[in-house]
């Protein structure tokens, strides 16, 4: 008995004990410190219009958001210079809804440093008026030549879809372009 015993840790029973102490200690990480300070603050700060795991994805091991608007916050990233980690400014993504008719339809327009996507809302009726919505996610700082090559796009895409949910707003968009 003791022998198959010994035999079953060996062979099954160990390798099941790592595997879960490394999912464990994932799980830890994934959901405490600055990881999970940096997906809360986005969510609260960023009203929801922004996927925490999208920008925290771009290998940033910590991000602050703080909301200057309705519909509107800053990310800010963790960087070391001469030594010392600093929090500086990254990309800002700013949502404005439009009662006022919106030329063409849902699309995407860009400039070097922002890409703006533009919802419009098939039913402006059923949105309380609401015509577009046009999301904007821009470069800042530092954040203008290193903001991956296609954040801003999908940045700008998400938040305008979800405050199209949150408007009420029926939209279609294409495809994040790349940048």
């Amino acid at each position: 008995m003791a022998q198959g015993w010994g035999r079953w840790l060996l062979g099954v029973g160990i390798p099941v004990v790592v595997a879960a102490v490394g999912v464990g200690g994932w799980f830890l990480y994934d959901n405490s410190g600055d990881r999970a300070r940096s997906r809360a603050e986005i969510i609260e700060n960023c009203q929801g219009l922004v996927d925490p795991d999208a920008v925290m994805g771009f290998g940033m091991p910590r991000v602050e958001a703080g909301a200057t608007a309705e519909w509107a916050c800053i990310l800010r990233r963790a960087v070391t210079f001469e030594g010392q980690e600093q929090m500086d400014d990254w990309v800002s993504v700013t949502v404005v809804a439009s009662k006022d008719a919106e030329p063409g339809g849902s699309r995407f327009d860009q400039d070097a440093f922002s890409v703006t996507a533009v919802a419009r809302c098939a039913d402006p009726a059923r949105s309380g008026g609401v015509t577009a919505l046009r999301a904007t996610a821009a470069g800042e700082g530092d954040g203008r030549g290193s903001r991956g090559s296609d954040l801003l796009s999908k940045l700008a895409r998400e938040a305008a879809l979800r405050a199209a949910a949150k408007a009420d707003c029926e939209t279609t968009l294409p495809a994040a372009p790349k940048v």
